[in-house]
């Protein structure tokens, strides 16, 4: 996983709404297949989509449902449907305008009407440095398979299943939840005990798995997990802004299994969310297709087995007003030092600069080792070097009840 940017995991994932169904909006053609080039960027889907003759980046996020930024809905001026109360991923709550887009271009594919929420991009850096003015979402796929291969850097798009080099043996049951479509599926945990778990599809989230803290709650009275830490603070920003400080927990899952295919020595982290999520992570280890129209989602995986273990440091960051800052921090010892609010002026002696963190890979992913230049909440400045370590050599925690 990426250590820089890893506090993005929650920008935009799955929103809850009320009161309105946002499944709305129809595909013309009848038979339709499209080949659509994207960009990958930091585990980020950027895509072209075409709205009254103009092109625009857009974030392709199945956790989502389709959003534009007000800057768009100022220029195409579309029918006002709804303004309804949205919950994001962390709990934080706000009214967003609901809107009728009366066509939008995915590829050459046209959506006609589709429900989409408006939103005000400054309230969010991702919409900046990524350069992007919204997000394809769950509710728009909903009539639709999309097939995403990011060796290739393609997605294909069609209502017709055997345009597309499918396999039944790489295929799960696919079920879509609520007012916006999202796709779910069922994996398996395995440690010294067993579970399964059903977990949100999330291509708009970073990382590979991410365990509700609530879901977390149940599996710790069986021996799956190993605690490697406890902490308390923050590690993400959500869709309306900062999440609360809360105790989380860093997390070894042996194995987690999906489509029969076991990905080896998992660490995550728990989350505010009330739902689990496979994040964009698990593109890289394979071909994805989430056929909403049947409710099958495929994974043609490069190996039966993958170790997914990397090295990682014991301390989070994340976004403050607009300031890199301490998140979370693992380690024992380390937290006699640093703190969640503590801010990180520079990074191997660079001057912080957020978008570069945000949108880029960064070069401290390669290095085993970075050295920090820290003002404390205190404000005291000090310099620490921080190491990287293979996690699953960690010494375990043994957890009061979460």
């Amino acid at each position: 996983m990426k250590n820089l940017p890893y506090y993005l995991i929650f920008l935009v994932t799955q929103i809850y709404a009320q009161k309105i169904d946002l499944n709305i909006g129809e595909i013309p053609a009848d038979d339709y297949f499209e080949t659509i080039d994207f960009e990958f960027e930091t585990e980020k889907i950027i895509v072209p989509v075409e709205i009254e003759g103009v092109t625009y980046k857009f974030i392709l996020d199945t956790g989502a449902p389709n959003i534009i930024t007000k800057d768009i809905s100022n220029v195409i001026a579309p029918k006002f449907l709804n303004t309804i109360p949205i919950t994001d991923a962390s709990g934080i709550k706000e009214n967003l305008d609901v809107v009728s887009v009366n066509q939008l271009k995915f590829g050459d594919l046209v959506f006609e009407n589709t429900a989409t929420l408006v939103f005000d991009k400054k309230q969010n850096p991702i919409f900046e440095c990524f350069g992007v003015d919204g997000f394809i979402g769950s509710n728009m796929l909903r009539k639709s398979i999309i097939q995403i291969d990011v060796d290739q850097k393609k997605i294909y798009l069609t209502n017709n299943k055997k345009l597309l080099q499918l396999d039944r043996k790489n295929a799960s049951k696919m079920k879509l939840v609520g007012v916006q479509s999202s796709p779910y599926i069922w994996v398996k945990l395995k440690g010294e005990a067993s579970g399964r778990e059903q977990v949100l599809v999330d291509t708009g989230a970073n990382g590979l798995y991410d365990l509700s803290k609530t879901h977390f709650k149940i599996f710790s009275k069986d021996p799956i997990f190993n605690a490697l830490g406890e902490s308390e603070g923050a590690s993400s920003i959500s869709l309306f802004g900062d999440v609360p400080v809360k105790k989380h927990y860093r997390l070894h899952l042996p194995t987690l299994e999906i489509n029969n295919i076991a990905l080896n020595n998992i660490i995550t982290t728990t989350t505010n969310d009330r739902n689990s999520r496979i994040g964009s992570e698990l593109l890289k280890h394979g071909i994805v297709t989430l056929d909403f129209i049947h409710k099958k989602f495929y994974f043609n995986a490069k190996s039966n087995k993958i170790n997914v273990e990397v090295p990682e440091f014991n301390f989070s960051k994340t976004l403050k007003d607009h300031k890199l800052i301490v998140g979370f921090v693992w380690d024992k010892e380390l937290q006699n030092i640093l703190h969640y609010g503590d801010e990180i002026l520079q990074i191997n002696g660079n001057d912080i600069v957020l978008c570069d963190l945000i949108n880029k890979d960064s070069e401290t992913d390669s290095q085993q080792k970075v050295n920090l230049k820290i003002k404390s909440v205190n404000g005291n400045i000090f310099n620490i070097t921080v190491e990287k370590q293979l996690l699953t050599k960690s010494k375990l925690l043994t957890l009061a009840t979460p």
